[in-house]
């Protein structure tokens, strides 16, 4: 038998059997089980991990953050909780202080919530010009979904190359001029046109976040990050000579996002003719972006939105237009992975699905919703015939619970967010925190799960309380989920010989006090692949 390179003792390991060590060789668990037999495995050069106080736990998987964007954010100003106007503006300006940004480059800030905020409004560019007139501001709210600028970065944009579906977004005031509000394809327009990263912003981004991710237990991310042929290009060779060089602590899998047909095509065909070198960097499923946010008033719901009665959001995509795009991906023998917020996009998305499905019947093709917030049980049950992943976002509920009722009414609110019973109906969950929408904590998430709480447990009781996943369950999003979302099921999610060790310890122990072993995220170690990435156990 293989002899152990490591044994990992002590703690509460959370294996399918009750387990004292765990053993690793050759990038795989070898065994697993009691430490008298596991000692067996053992030679000189066996090292030895302690990891009593704490709890081991298969690696962590996100099912959808951002991870360039992470590393991007790493590098702009930090807007989260800032109470007002002011304080938004002070903070931009401590920000170039500190950064010493040059007259004319962008400032990016990100983060914002009006609705925390003293104003209770979205701001405008009146709000920035006095403070910033000489260089272009871009300002992205908490949900990325709405933006505001200045009118330099507006003055900087090819404006009169819009065409009038993206003008639409450009919101404008009573007088007819640009209020500097810009939301969905208007936004994604904008990004299009700052400057494009060199090859080594890419590597130091990716690598930040991939540090960040690996610091926080993650040891797989599926991330959105690209959203041409070109950039996919790009991207995997930037990230492959990162895992050549042995660098990249993380296992990540690309969406490829598309926004027509047309970018389907060209995205799965870049996609099959690209190498996909290093089992680090692996092709995911075609991202689509359906509908908003609720935050922006922008997901797209059946009926107008309850503080807002002329309201009905934004659906991105026609439903023609989607129906094609998820037919072609699905044709193509790929998953799709639709972002749907409100009930109405995911009526549009899994009907599209499922005449997908219908047309060609093949074997599970285990297509994937991301977010799954405003639904009906109906829906659930859908999702679950047809085999459809949610990739949730726990962390959601302690953001948005202030905010759901009035926005949506409480008929809506009841099933909303409704993780539970979507998966006692037999959909299958996976976890993610959207990231860097929210922070990237993955047992932030699992303890959001739990609790339905926030970390200083608001609101008492939890918000939905018989929402509440079961510690296992909770924990299940993140490993067996993430797996089964990956399609890597047989490879990770467990800790079982012949799989790869990929492994998460944090301290506390999650088997006596699951939401107080998750507040803080107090990662200690994590194994990818047999490499450790993380270790603060010394």
């Amino acid at each position: 038998m293989d002899r152990a390179e490591c044994i990992i003792t002590g703690g509460t390991i959370l294996t399918p059997e009750k387990a004292e060590a765990v053993a690793v060789a050759g990038g795989r668990i070898l065994a697993v089980g009691g430490l008298p037999d596991l000692e067996g495995l053992a030679d000189a050069s066996t090292r030895r991990v302690d990891a009593s106080g704490c709890t081991v736990v298969p690696g962590l998987t996100d099912s959808h953050m951002h991870l360039l964007s992470l590393g991007t954010t790493l590098e702009e100003a930090d807007l989260r909780g800032v109470a007002s106007l002011r304080e938004m503006t002070e903070r931009l300006q401590g920000f170039i202080r500190e950064r010493d940004a040059s007259r004319g480059a962008w400032i990016v800030g990100r983060g914002w919530d009006q609705n925390r905020m003293a104003e209770r409004r979205l701001p405008d560019r009146d709000d920035l010009d006095e403070a910033f007139p000489d260089v272009p501001v871009l300002l992205v709210r908490l949900c990325a979904h709405v933006a505001v600028l200045n009118s330099k970065a507006l003055e900087s944009l090819p404006l009169d190359e819009l065409d009038s579906e993206t003008e639409a977004n450009f919101r404008r005031r009573a007088d007819g001029n640009l209020s500097g509000m810009v939301v969905e394809s208007g936004l994604m327009w904008v990004w299009r046109r700052l400057p494009e990263p060199s090859e080594a912003d890419l590597k130091r981004r990716y690598l930040a976040g991939a540090r960040k991710a690996a610091a926080a237990g993650l040891t797989e991310v599926h991330s959105d990050d690209v959203g041409s042929a070109s950039q996919l290009r790009r991207a995997v060779s930037v990230l492959e000579s990162l895992a050549d060089s042995g660098e990249f602590p993380i296992r990540i899998r690309m969406k490829l996002h598309a926004r027509s047909a047309k970018d389907v095509a060209e995205m799965l065909r870049e996609a099959s003719a690209l190498p996909w070198r290093s089992d680090r960097v692996r092709r995911g499923p075609v991202k689509i972006l359906l509908d908003g946010s609720l935050g922006a008033r922008t997901a797209a719901l059946e009926a107008p939105y309850a503080d807002a009665p002329g309201e009905n959001g934004i659906l991105s995509i026609p439903e023609d237009e989607l129906r094609e795009m998820v037919a072609r991906t699905h044709d193509a023998g790929s998953p799709v992975a639709i972002h749907i917020i409100g009930d109405r996009s995911a009526r549009v998305a899994i009907g599209c699905i499922e005449a997908a499905m219908r047309r060609n019947p093949r074997p599970d093709p285990r297509h994937r919703l991301i977010h799954c917030q405003i639904m009906t049980p109906a829906m659930w049950g859908r999702m679950a015939d047809l085999g459809i992943v949610a990739d949730i976002q726990p962390r959601f509920t302690a953001s948005d619970w202030p905010m759901v009722t009035p926005r949506i009414g409480e008929a809506r609110a009841r099933d909303s967010y409704a993780w539970k019973r979507m998966s006692q109906r037999g959909v299958r969950l996976s976890g993610g925190s959207d990231c860097p929408i929210e922070p990237v904590d993955p047992l932030l998430g699992i303890r959001c799960a739990i609790t339905r709480t926030d970390e200083s447990d608001h609101p008492s009781g939890g918000w939905g309380p018989e929402e509440r996943l079961s510690p296992r369950d909770a924990l299940a999003l993140y490993t067996t989920g993430g797996a089964w979302a990956g399609r890597s099921e047989r490879e990770r999610g467990t800790l079982e010989p012949g799989r790869i060790a990929d492994i998460t310890v944090f301290a506390g122990d999650y088997e006596r006090d699951p939401a107080g072993a998750c507040l803080k995220n107090d990662v200690r170690f994590v194994m990818s692949a047999g490499r450790v990435v993380v270790d603060r156990l010394g």
